[in-house]
């Protein structure tokens, strides 16, 4: 449970004030910058050839997009594009599951890894890789598959164990996740070294170099879905956040509105894994961050994190795709700017106790 003293309930209060102008001035700037990626690489793409693109693709201004060369529109339509969107959706994913989970297992370092959702939708990408040639559609319909399995696994188990708490959660989900950890260890073993272990390893370190409107169309309506019904449920997680005997006294039915919640939490987390693999610390730094901004009512701090998520992993691919050296996975930049971030957070925040 989360207690407040009165200065930082005022510091709360005050900041729950803000959410909207904090909210539109974030949004509008992730706005300005979704812009901004699409025209940064070795091809420039002006705001008038995005415009006269548009016009084209929506069969309104044939003449428009005349002189524009096709290597920009096949760069602006069929690689940035749907590279961002994509950037931005799973961004938003994570980090609404994220806060979620942080809230729903009173942990400020718990993450959608706790369920065991990413380690089983891992393994099921490296099953597709090994055994069915790793076709994309083939790896994303495994992974999200086995993404689902791990949730009803976890669930099977709990609901057999009367009364069961939030350790008892954490530690099922530890369970599970080593479970499907030792499976991806062992297929990786059996890998062959010079093919298929460097797909799955290069798959598990996440990228967005394989993005297409595919898997925007894919991803973006179920995580929308997940999203949406996460931040419609979000005031209640204010009270998901206290001990189980305070739910109960409440008259909140715990294990259903637990079901609920991490239903959509390993609905968008195993989609988002499906479609660009493994994306390190996004969903436990990002809520962070937004706690920070805008407080810990959790109505205001989900949104929130949506947007900040987006916005985050937009830059760092944007950053990624433009190393001179080239291309890299991107948990490998995402690691290297969160953690030592997470670090000064905790040691900044460490006297207010925000969380």
């Amino acid at each position: 449970m989360i207690r407040l003293s009165d200065t930082e309930g005022n510091i709360v209060t005050n900041r729950s004030k803000r959410l909207w102008p904090i909210l539109s001035v974030t949004l509008l700037i992730l706005i300005i910058f979704f812009f901004l990626s699409l025209n940064i690489g070795k091809v420039h793409v002006t705001f008038a050839d995005m415009i006269a693109i548009f016009l084209e693709k929506m069969k309104i201004g044939q003449g428009f997009a005349a002189d524009i060369t096709a290597q920009k529109k096949t760069v602006f339509w069929n690689v940035r594009l749907p590279r961002a969107i994509l950037a931005c959706t799973v961004g938003a994913a994570l980090s609404v599951a994220g806060a979620v989970m942080q809230t729903l297992y009173r942990n400020p370092l718990a993450s959608p890894d706790v369920i065991g959702v990413t380690q089983a939708a891992n393994l099921g990408a490296g099953i597709a890789i090994f055994f069915f040639s790793g076709s994309t559609i083939v790896v994303q319909s495994v992974s999200f598959c086995f993404g689902v399995m791990a949730l009803l696994l976890t669930f099977a188990i709990v609901s057999r164990l009367p009364g069961s708490s939030i350790t008892v959660l954490v530690l099922i989900g530890v369970i599970i996740s080593a479970m499907f950890q030792a499976g991806l260890t062992l297929l990786l073993y059996m890998s062959d070294p010079y093919s298929d272990m460097l797909r799955i390893n290069y798959w598990l370190m996440g990228a967005f170099n394989v993005s297409n409107w595919k898997k925007v169309a894919t991803v973006l309506p179920l995580v929308c879905i997940g999203i949406f019904f996460l931040i419609l449920f979000s005031w209640r997680l204010n009270i998901m956040g206290q001990t189980d005997e305070e739910i109960k006294a409440l008259g909140v039915n715990l294990s259903r509105w637990r079901f609920i919640y991490i239903l959509f939490v390993a609905l968008i987390v195993s989609v988002s894994t499906a479609a660009v693999g493994n994306i390190a610390w996004v969903g436990l730094i990002i809520p962070h961050i937004a706690r920070s901004i805008i407080g810990s009512n959790q109505k205001q701090v989900v949104p929130y994190a949506a947007v900040v998520g987006a916005f985050f992993l937009l830059l760092i691919d944007t950053i990624v795709r433009n190393l001179p050296s080239g291309e890299v996975p991107i948990s490998v930049i995402t690691s290297f700017v969160a953690a030592p971030f997470l670090a000064w957070l905790i040691f900044s925040k460490q006297k207010r106790r925000v969380w």
